[in-house]
């Protein structure tokens, strides 16, 4: 039995997906802003609907799954996204995983087009495969124990807070991940759309591991300069760090090719979390100054 917490304004392809996985005796809580947004009369009769209200002090989504876990009636709670295709199979191992180990984690790997390219190949190395190995959990596919952490406190943070998958990291220990299956998340390659996400990601890296934020930093700007001082050897080792992150997560794009590039922009997008005030995801605007300090505009 597990208690699934599916934030969403909206029913889609994933949704469905999520639904279909179910077992007889878990429990789907739909979580919307409003009782007008479509979901509500989108989705099957057959699924518990909620409406959270409006976020104050917190992201749409940290206030959704907030209120989910409120409402969430057994041991093990799963985390999940409308936006992921899954096939049979995938809630029975993070849920299994979860029983056995505390918590259990997906791997988004970031796609899309535009101006997103450039970022591609550098956030498929340090952030889908540095998810993989650095203890971090997902809020788009993410199981745990609620009964090993202080979920009061939990709740109380997720109504402080953006980043969900940022603060739920900060509970666990040691989750197991699933490597075999990586999740593909598309995303808008428009220059706004790019400048938000690079903001909300940087921030979230900034908010909640300063010390490995200014390590990967300075470690980037080694790689960059390494890259303009010594092109052929930079561009090569950078392209075949490119090369085999792609692989570990079974990509095949050709935006890999931009690895050196991606590379060297790693310090302007972490520097980007710094200087963009504010930034938009799902319909609102956010400013996001500590880990539990922010500003709903």
């Amino acid at each position: 039995m597990a208690s699934v917490i599916l934030p969403t304004t909206r029913w889609t392809d994933g949704c469905a997906d999520v639904l279909a996985s179910l077992s007889p005796d878990d429990e789907l809580f739909v979580v919307a802003d409003h009782p007008d947004d479509p979901v509500f009369e989108n989705a099957p009769a057959a699924v518990e609907l909620v409406a959270a209200g409006d976020p104050v002090g917190c992201s749409g989504k940290a206030n959704a799954l907030a209120v989910g876990m409120v409402r969430a009636s057994h041991d093990i709670v799963v985390w999940t996204d409308d936006d992921v295709a899954r096939e049979t199979g995938w809630r029975d191992r993070l849920v299994a995983h979860a029983r056995e180990e505390g918590a259990a984690t997906e791997v988004p790997v970031y796609v899309g087009g535009g101006l997103w390219r450039l970022f591609e190949p550098a956030m498929v190395l340090f952030g889908s495969i540095g998810l993989a190995h650095g203890g971090h959990v997902w809020g788009g596919g993410v199981a745990f124990d609620r009964t090993v952490l202080d979920e009061e406190r939990l709740v109380d943070e997720l109504r402080r807070t953006v980043g969900d998958d940022s603060l739920l990291s900060t509970y666990v220990d040691d989750p197991w991940v699933d490597t075999d299956n990586p999740r593909t998340v598309r995303v808008d390659g428009s220059p706004g759309a790019v400048r938000d996400r690079l903001a909300r990601f940087a921030q979230a890296a900034f908010h909640f591991e300063p010390l490995s934020t200014v390590g990967l930093l300075a470690a980037s700007t080694v790689v960059a300069a390494l890259c303009l001082l010594a092109p052929l050897v930079g561009g090569a080792v950078t392209l075949a760090a490119g090369a085999i992150s792609y692989r570990t997560v079974d990509l095949s794009r050709w935006s890999v090719l931009l690895s050196p590039l991606s590379f060297m922009a790693i310090p302007l997008a972490l520097a980007l979390g710094l200087v963009v005030p504010t930034f938009e995801w799902g319909g609102r605007r956010y400013r996001w100054q500590g880990a539990f300090d922010v500003t709903v505009e």
